[in-house]
């Protein structure tokens, strides 16, 4: 497990308000996903309590102005403590009550429910999806979102090695290298599951 992001969510998990942050896994694989894919117009849906927008801040603060970032938190009490705990970052993202409207993203941190149905028109050419955890309902919204636009996609999900509760990742566009990539990956994913669920332990869940 990644130091760094052990060290983020325990600070984070000493905070007002911590019960639903991000797990250690998910932060080190956002950490990870913005310095492979470069993002430079990044949207977060639900900031909460800041955890994964801690992690963008950071991204964006190495970029020097060369990205950009929204967070959206509907939520007065989170958006309070958003702000503060943001507060240390001199760049980091901007926070709205609801997602804009006519803005084009290159990454969607997927981690709350204010994205409306039809906001996935967001996504720019080749935009990728972080989602924190399962959203299953979300996620069918997106697939058929990018269905009805025709919009090829490929996504795959990645769990910790105790097989709790993970992401997901989705590309839309991807080149057949990508694909191919995230099908393998699937498999992988899917095959260190069975043993999980042979003994009885949860997958895809958040440890008690």
């Amino acid at each position: 497990m990644d130091d760094d992001a052990l060290a983020l969510h325990a600070r984070f998990r000493a905070l007002p308000g911590s019960e639903q942050i991000a797990s250690p896994f998910a932060i080190g694989m956002l950490r990870q996903w913005l310095w492979t894919r470069a993002p430079r117009r990044i949207l977060e849906v639900g900031g909460g309590i800041g955890a994964l927008s801690w992690v963008i801040a950071d991204y964006l603060t190495y970029l020097c102005g060369y990205a950009e970032a929204v967070s959206v938190e509907d939520d007065p009490w989170c958006r309070e403590q958003w702000e503060r705990n943001l507060a240390p970052w001199l760049r980091r993202p901007i926070l709205f009550d609801k997602v804009p409207a006519y803005e084009f993203y290159d990454l969607v941190v997927l981690d709350g429910s204010q994205m409306p149905p039809d906001g996935w028109a967001c996504l720019a050419p080749r935009a990728s999806v972080f989602v924190e955890g399962n959203r299953r309902g979300q996620r069918a919204e997106l697939r058929a979102f990018l269905g009805a636009a025709k919009r090829p996609f490929a996504e795959t999900p990645a769990r910790p090695p105790d097989r709790t509760k993970g992401i997901w990742l989705l590309l839309t566009e991807p080149s057949w290298w990508e694909r191919a990539c995230f099908a393998a990956n699937r498999i992988e994913q899917w095959g260190r599951d069975v043993p999980a669920r042979v003994h009885g332990r949860p997958v895809g869940k958040r440890c008690a």
